[in-house]
């Protein structure tokens, strides 16, 4: 039946109970790809402070503003136009819905970049609002560029970027409109946990792991800086002004990643000196599906846009080490056996015995061992994008 359940739970990780109707999850010092909050210094802890009493200037009504002396000249909320940039990639069906949504929240311009030729959009889509519309592009360039495309386009001076597998929640428009009322160099990172089935499905292991890695991602950001908010950005319901968008493209142009687009936008930005707020009531929906194919596909996507993003920035964000090298507390079995998977280009006897694990695994329901076996088949393919992107280079 492929590689035992019980050598592949060896490596079981804490997130396996992280969700609700599983036992609570052990204490950790952190998960293993999300950004741990890092010790704050007392100098640290001054300028976050400070940062925090800029944060709450801006909250405050015009007068209070002007009683506190620290009066910026807000732009009128009435005023204030925020466009919503959302690339698609043939997801044509969740479209109209969102359109639709967008605009009955007030968004003043919804622009649908299709990253890439799409026949047949226009009868999909019908007709559109007055203040929607759509943008296709004549090749596929990725979610970054496709994303720069849009924000050429639009004349808000705010831009709201979402994906097109995220469903805004009540309000979200008005929540990122307010927090940029004073049109400063700030970001505002919504939260959009994941719509988990009520039922766990033999093949839903991707997006299980997917939103225990977003919700331990989460917890680091309730409580941390804003640098390490931009150094950790998770984007599809992320905002900030038009002009600061642009300033961080004029610095660092952005190129096609295929993932970590996100990360790649919050690293300019921190470096422009932005600051970042993470507001859980900004809530949006993910509903994030993968099925093993896809998923496996996406495990080496990724492995390569961590090379990717070494060689443009010219070190690796610490958060995606764990990613392409085995930890060194790691199993020895089964970081031979990560590595063997690694080695070669393609397909592999090994790589079978391990997906055919996973199946048995989800047939049974044995949920742990499964995702045990969905966490080991994405680090071994993670590390094969890795060293196939290194070797290209």
């Amino acid at each position: 039946m492929g590689v035992p359940a019980a050598v592949l739970l060896r490596g079981r990780d804490h997130r396996d109970r992280a969700l609700p109707g599983q036992p609570r999850p052990r204490p950790s010092g952190g998960g293993e790809h999300h950004v741990p909050r890092q010790p704050v210094r007392r100098r640290d802890h001054a300028r976050r402070l400070r940062r925090r009493g800029d944060d709450g200037a801006d909250r405050r009504t015009p007068d209070r503003r002007r009683r506190h002396g620290k009066a910026r000249s807000p732009v009128n909320e009435v005023s204030l136009h925020l466009s919503v940039v959302l690339p698609s990639y043939r997801r044509l069906g969740r479209l109209p819905a969102l359109i639709a949504a967008y605009t009955e929240q007030g968004a003043d311009e919804v622009l649908i970049v299709l990253d890439g030729p799409h026949p047949g959009w226009e009868a999909a889509l019908g007709a559109l609002p007055p203040r929607a519309r759509v943008m296709e592009l004549p090749q596929n360039v990725g979610l970054a560029l496709a994303r720069i495309a849009g924000l050429r386009a639009i004349t808000g001076d705010v831009v709201l970027t979402v994906d097109d597998d995220v469903e805004p929640g009540p309000g979200l428009v008005d929540r990122h409109r307010r927090f940029h009322a004073t049109l400063t160099d700030r970001v505002l990172l919504g939260y959009m946990p994941v719509a988990l089935p009520s039922r766990r499905g033999a093949d839903d292991a991707a997006t299980y792991l997917y939103a225990r890695d977003y919700e331990a991602q989460a917890r680091v950001w309730r409580s941390s800086d804003s640098d390490t908010i931009l150094g950790s950005l998770w984007g599809g319901n992320v905002s900030l002004p038009r002009v600061l968008y642009e300033r961080a493209e004029a610095s660092r142009p952005s190129a096609r990643l295929d993932y970590n687009e996100d990360l790649d936008l919050g690293l300019r930005l921190r470096d422009l000196g932005a600051t970042a707020h993470f507001d859980e009531a900004a809530r949006a929906t993910h509903h994030h599906a993968r099925d093993l194919s896809g998923f496996l596909a996406e495990s080496e996507t990724r492995g390569a846009a961590v090379a990717e993003l070494e060689r443009r920035w010219g070190s690796r964000p610490p958060q995606l080490t764990p990613l392409v090298e085995v930890p060194s507390d790691y199993s020895r079995l089964l970081a031979a056996a990560a590595r063997r998977i690694s080695e070669r280009d393609g397909g592999g006897l090994l790589l079978g015995l391990c997906t055919g694990a996973y199946r048995a695994a989800g047939a049974c329901r044995a949920w742990r061992a499964q995702d045990a076996a969905a966490r080991f088949l994405r680090r071994a393919l993670a590390m094969r994008g890795y060293r196939k992107a290194g070797a290209r280079s």
